[in-house]
């Protein structure tokens, strides 16, 4: 029983130790392995890394063009915002202005005063066309059909030099009077093939021609092609700075886009100011001819004569902020600007009598 017992034991043991040595083994292997796979992955991301130069070129060129569009719709969303605020404003000049404007030109008119001619206009705009600077960017070629195309030619131009050779070390005409049959084409691959050695190996020489032949081909192939990915390099840098500043052109345009339309917005309270007080003065005007039953400008009270005097203050300062253009090539003109600033001040001073 004793010997059973210390049987059992070491067999235990053994399977214990075995069972602990396993790991130890998977994780040498795992060990030898890993060098194995982390050389094999650091080469798929050199090679990821460094990728198709024409790709790569591609990609910038399309990242620039997708800038150039983005900066002509934000111009043409401008554009589109200012065109409706014209729109806007001109629907409000004929629906709200102009009766009160009318009115009040109708009350100077039957007093004897100079007539202050106001018509339904819109402030003059000259802004950028947008179709009229657009900058085109085209995808770029591989050059890959042309290099194949030459690659061609220089390989024919292989074939011709090979057969000049042959045909004058084999004192055979350059230009027989037929074409060469196959016993003609082996004998001047037996004189091509005396380059490698003293005997004439016909297959020796065709070998010779066929692989001078690829390896020309090849490699004019190869450098045509590497020749047109340098140069897309450089043209997608240089479209990259062309679209720059094409994007800088049109931030600066559309920064200036949103001044005419933060004056066309002011104007339109400026002219919203003008049409209340005049609608206010043309009430208090008929009500003077009406109390005072005066039928000329001679004939009113003093106020009234003053209150009619506004008025035509008032309607020509309006007149010359409409006719004022406000702007020309895309920027907000400076005459523009004085006009509104003086008629603000015009209008301000009217308000401000009504309180002093």
């Amino acid at each position: 029983m004793a010997d059973e017992e210390i049987k059992g034991q070491r067999a235990e043991t053994q399977e214990s130790s075995s069972t602990e040595s396993t790991p130890a083994v998977s994780q040498q292997e795992e060990m030898e392995i890993s060098p194995s796979q982390e050389s094999s992955k650091a080469a798929e991301t050199a090679v990821s890394g460094r990728g198709d130069r024409l790709s790569q070129a591609q990609s910038r060129v399309v990242a620039a063009r997708e800038k150039v569009l983005s900066a002509e719709e934000e111009i043409e969303e401008c554009l589109r915002n200012i065109q409706n605020d014209l729109e806007a404003f001109e629907a409000y000049e004929r629906a709200s202005l102009l009766p009160v404007v009318e009115e009040s030109r109708r009350l100077l008119e039957s007093i004897g005063m100079e007539e202050a001619k106001i018509e339904a206009k819109l402030p003059e705009l000259e802004l950028e066309e947008p179709e009229a600077q657009k900058l085109e960017i085209e995808d770029l070629s591989s050059g890959k059909g042309s290099a194949f195309f030459w690659g061609l030619i220089a390989a024919v131009a292989t074939v011709g030099g090979w057969y000049a050779y042959a045909t004058e070390k084999a004192g055979i005409s350059l230009l027989p009077q037929k074409l060469p049959d196959l016993a003609s084409l082996s004998t001047l691959a037996g004189k091509v093939s005396l380059l490698l050695g003293p005997a004439e190996n016909p297959s020796v020489g065709a070998a010779v021609v066929i692989g001078s032949t690829l390896v020309v081909w090849w490699l004019v192939y190869t450098v045509l092609v590497a020749l047109r990915s340098a140069k897309n390099q450089r043209l997608a840098e240089k479209i990259e700075e062309e679209a720059g500043f094409y994007c800088r052109k049109k931030e600066e345009c559309k920064a200036m886009m949103e001044r005419v339309r933060e004056h066309l917005d002011t104007l339109r309270q400026t002219v919203q100011k003008y049409e209340v007080l005049l609608h206010e003065k043309n009430a208090g005007l008929r009500r003077a001819l009406y109390v005072e039953e005066a039928e000329n400008y001679d004939d009113l009270h003093e106020r009234s004569k003053e209150l009619a005097r506004q008025m035509d203050e008032m309607l020509k300062e309006l007149d010359r902020l409409l006719a004022t253009p406000m702007a020309r090539s895309g920027m907000l003109t400076s005459e523009s600007e004085e006009a509104l600033r003086r008629a603000k001040r015009v209008v301000n001073d009217q308000i401000l009598r009504l309180y002093s």
